[in-house]
C-alpha cells in the first residue's frame, strides 16, 4: 500500500512540474517560432470583409479589389492576392490585444470586434524583410493590415494544391530571375534609404554644435536613377514596419542634454519624448548616431561635454533609453568576446606609454560600436585613459566581422581599387544587392555610378550634394517588388525631392 502511495505522489509532482514548465513557456510576450516546419496558419483562406484604419491609405474602391480572393499559406510559399512571397519565415508572439492595437494601429478592439484580452501575432517574414503581420484571436479566423486597411480572412480548406503552389513559385521564379539572365532588364529594380549625419554649428556663443540627421531614397529601374527624396531625421525600415530615429536637444539649467527617440510611424510622436517632463539634467551629456541597423544603435556619448568621458555603446532599438548597453558576448558569444579582449591586448601592448594609465586594466565588454571603412561596417572597441588628469579614450579594431545581426547587408560588387581607381577621392562606397548601381561619398557629393559585371561605369549618372561634414550611419537595400512599398511609405513621410 505504501508503495502504491509513492508511485502516486511521483507521479502526480511530475504532472504539476511539467505543467509548470509548460506554463512558463507559453508566457505573454515570448516570441517563438512554430514547432516544425508547417506554418501556423497553413492552408487555404479566402478574404471575406474589410474595415478602414487610416483614411490615407486603400480607397473603398481599391479595398473591394481584394474581397473573395485567395490566400495561401505554405513552407515554401505564400500567396495573397496577387503578392508572392517565397521562403517565408513565421514568428508567433502572445500580446496584449488593447496595447497591441493601439501602439500599432490606433485603433481599440471593440472596432475590429476582438473580445479577447490577448491575441496571437503571426509575423511573415522573407529575405528579412517584413511582408505582412496576421492578428489571431479564434482558430479559423485571422486579421491582416494593408495599406491602412484590415482584411478579415476565414479559413476554407486546410489542404492546398501542390500543382497550383508550384506554379506560384515558379511563376515568381520566372519573373525575379529568369527575365535578368535572358537580358529583361525590366525586372532590375533596386532601392536604397541613405541615413546620413551632418554637424549644424550652434547659433550661440560658447555653445556646441548639434548632429543632425536626414534621410534619401534612391531608386532605380534598369539602372537609371528616378527622383531622388529626402526627408529629416532616420527612416528606419524594420521587421516590424517603417520607425523614425533622431535626436532632440534640450537645455535643462543650462545643461545640455541629447535625447534620442525611436518609435513606429504608425504611431504618434511618444509623449514620452516630449521634453517638458524630462528629469533634471546632472550634466551636459552629448550623443551622436554613427550606426544604425534593424535592431541596434551604435551611440557616441559625450559626458560632462567637453571635459568628460566620451562612451563607445550599442543600444537595443527597442529599449533604446534604457542605459544599458549590450555586451560584444550578447550579439555574437564566446568568439566576440574572445576577439574583443585580444584586439584589447594588442593595444596595451603596442603603446607603452599609455598602458600605466589605463582606467580599467580590463576594457568594459560593452565599450564597442561600428564605423565605416573601405566600403565596410567595421567593429570598434574603446579603452578609456587618463593622461594628465584629463579623460581620452584610445581605440582599436576588433577582429571580426560584424554578424547579421548587427548588419544586414555589407557586401561589394566592385573592389575598394576599382572605386579608388575611378573615383580617386572616394571616402566609401555602397553598392546593391542586384550588382546595377553604385553610390561612391566623397567629401562634397554622392556620385551614383552603374555596375556591369565587376566594373563601374567611365561617368557617374547622378550627383548628390552632401552638407559640410556628413557621413552615413543607415544604409537598407530593398529589391524587386518592396521598392514600391519603401517608396510608397517614405513619401507618406514629409518627403522632399533633392534638386540637383
Amino acid at each position: 500500500m505504501k508503495k502504491l502511495c509513492l508511485i502516486f505522489i511521483i507521479v502526480l509532482l511530475t504532472t504539476l512540474f511539467s505543467s509548470c514548465e509548460f506554463t512558463n513557456i507559453e508566457t505573454t510576450e515570448r516570441i517563438k517560432p512554430p514547432d516544425n516546419n508547417t506554418p501556423p496558419i497553413l492552408g487555404e483562406w479566402k478574404i471575406e470583409k474589410y474595415k478602414k484604419s487610416s483614411e490615407n491609405g486603400l480607397t473603398d474602391e481599391e479595398a473591394k479589389k481584394f474581397l473573395d480572393k485567395k490566400v495561401l499559406f505554405h513552407e515554401k510559399v505564400v500567396v495573397i492576392g496577387d503578392d508572392v512571397c517565397l521562403n517565408p519565415s513565421y514568428k508567433i508572439k502572445n500580446v496584449s490585444t488593447s496595447d497591441y492595437l493601439l501602439y500599432q494601429y490606433k485603433v481599440k478592439p471593440e472596432y475590429l470586434g476582438i473580445e479577447s484580452k490577448n491575441i496571437r501575432i503571426i509575423t511573415l517574414t522573407s529575405e528579412e524583410k517584413l511582408f505582412y503581420e496576421f492578428i489571431k484571436e479564434k482558430d479559423g479566423e485571422i486579421i491582416v493590415n494593408i495599406d491602412g486597411v484590415f482584411f478579415y480572412l476565414t479559413k476554407i480548406s486546410d489542404n492546398l494544391n501542390e500543382k497550383e503552389l508550384k506554379e506560384y513559385v515558379e511563376n515568381e521564379k520566372a519573373i525575379n530571375y529568369e527575365s535578368l539572365a535572358s537580358g529583361n532588364s525590366e525586372i532590375l529594380r533596386t532601392g536604397i534609404l541613405l541615413g546620413l549625419r551632418y554637424y549644424e554649428e550652434s547659433e550661440q556663443e560658447n555653445r556646441p554644435g548639434q548632429w543632425k540627421y536626414r534621410t534619401l531614397w534612391i531608386s532605380s529601374k534598369n539602372k537609371t536613377i528616378g527622383n531622388i527624396y529626402e526627408t529629416e531625421d532616420i527612416f528606419l525600415p524594420r521587421k516590424t514596419g517603417f520607425w523614425k530615429v533622431g535626436m532632440n536637444r534640450v537645455n535643462i539649467d543650462n545643461k545640455l542634454k541629447d535625447v534620442l527617440y525611436a518609435y513606429p510611424l504608425s504611431k504618434e510622436f511618444p509623449e514620452m519624448y516630449k521634453y517638458e517632463d524630462i528629469d533634471e539634467a546632472k550634466e551636459s551629456i552629448i550623443k551622436t548616431i554613427n550606426y544604425l541597423g534593424n535592431d541596434y544603435i551604435s551611440l557616441e556619448s559625450f559626458e560632462n561635454f567637453p571635459k568628460g568621458k566620451v562612451r563607445l555603446n550599442i543600444f537595443p532599438i527597442d529599449n533604446i533609453n534604457s542605459g544599458n548597453p549590450v555586451k560584444i558576448s550578447d550579439i555574437i558569444g564566446e568568439n566576440g568576446q574572445k576577439a574583443f579582449y585580444e584586439s584589447a591586448a594588442r593595444e596595451f601592448s603596442s603603446d607603452y606609454k599609455s598602458k600605466n594609465d589605463y582606467l580599467d586594466i580590463k576594457p568594459q565588454e560593452d565599450s564597442f560600436g561600428l564605423t565605416r571603412r573601405n566600403g565596410h561596417w567595421i567593429m570598434k572597441g574603446r579603452i578609456n585613459v587618463l593622461e594628465e588628469d584629463r579623460d581620452l579614450y584610445k581605440d582599436f579594431n576588433i577582429k571580426i566581422i560584424p554578424p547579421k545581426e548587427l548588419v544586414m547587408y555589407d557586401e561589394l560588387s566592385v573592389s575598394w581599387n576599382e572605386v579608388k581607381h575611378r573615383v580617386p577621392e572616394a571616402l566609401d562606397v555602397f553598392t546593391s544587392p542586384n550588382e546595377d548601381i553604385a553610390l561612391i561619398l566623397t567629401h562634397n557629393n554622392i556620385l551614383i555610378y552603374t555596375i556591369d559585371q565587376g566594373k563601374l561605369s567611365k561617368e557617374y549618372i547622378r550627383k548628390i550634394k552632401l552638407n559640410d561634414s556628413e557621413a552615413v550611419v543607415m544604409a537598407e537595400w530593398a529589391t524587386g517588388k518592396y521598392i514600391y512599398t519603401w517608396e510608397e511609405e517614405f513619401l507618406k513621410n514629409m518627403a522632399s525631392v533633392v534638386e540637383e
